[in-house]
């Protein structure tokens, strides 16, 4: 009895160690980022991030850019369907149409250049994909248009893509 109860102690020890050795790369990893909880939050939505090394930190981070460039990018479809005064509409149609062409594209290079190994290149898709929302809450700012949720999703877009960025700085 005694036997079979240590045998099930080393055995649950190396089932959760990597884990945590992995974990503690996350946290590593979130830790350089500006806003390290928003780090952490995206990494905890994936479930593979617990087995991913540092350029699958990255990757999965690119994954929760694009994911939140849709909500953005949805959140502007909704304001659009509600805005009645021309200038705005017309802001926020131009911003539609590049966060959902241009910005996932953009994104897509991203990740293609991170899975060949082109960090430079890697991290110049996603500055130039920040460039996007910013552009846009500029444009809608410049307008006098106001939008707390807007502009709190870029913030989070913007958050995201720091941690990307440090992280890939460090490779």
């Amino acid at each position: 009895m005694m036997t079979m109860m240590i045998k099930y102690l080393l055995l649950t020890l190396l089932v959760i160690s990597p884990i945590c050795a992995e974990k503690d790369l996350m946290i590593k990893e979130c830790n350089n980022a500006q806003v390290p909880t928003i780090c952490m939050q995206c990494l905890e939505s994936d479930p593979t991030s617990v087995h991913a090394d540092r350029v699958g930190i990255a990757d999965i981070i690119i994954h929760c850019l694009d994911s939140r460039l849709h909500i953005i990018t949805n959140n502007i479809t909704n304001l659009l369907s509600r805005e009645r005064k021309r200038e705005v509409k017309t802001v926020l149609k131009a911003c539609e149409n590049e966060l959902s062409t241009v910005g996932p594209n953009t994104l897509s290079e991203a990740e293609t250049a991170l899975t060949t190994g082109d960090y430079d290149k890697t991290a110049k898709s996603i500055k130039l994909a920040l460039g996007i929302p910013h552009g846009c809450r500029f444009e809608l700012q410049r307008i006098k248009f106001e939008s707390f949720e807007l502009y709190s999703q870029i913030n989070i877009y913007t958050q995201l893509s720091d941690a990307a960025m440090r992280i890939i700085d460090r490779f």
